[in-house]
């Protein structure tokens, strides 16, 4: 399974590479943006209905043998 997450990263890492430097300075910027912006939001919106989520995934997750 971890060899998914290998693969996913690499994948990610050459399509990063691929897209020309500025532009990867604006997707950056405007990521800076977001993250102020909707950062407080999220983590407030986790605080709350994190415990609530967290119950009902926990009856769904199989437990390995």
């Amino acid at each position: 399974m971890a060899w998914k997450f290998a693969l996913l990263a690499l994948k990610a890492q050459r399509t990063w590479k691929r897209i020309p430097p500025e532009q990867r300075r604006k997707l950056m910027a405007a990521a800076q943006t977001t993250a102020r912006k909707h950062g407080p939001v999220i983590a407030k919106t986790v605080r709350e209905q994190g415990p609530v989520v967290a119950k009902r995934v926990a009856g769904r997750v199989r437990k390995r043998p």
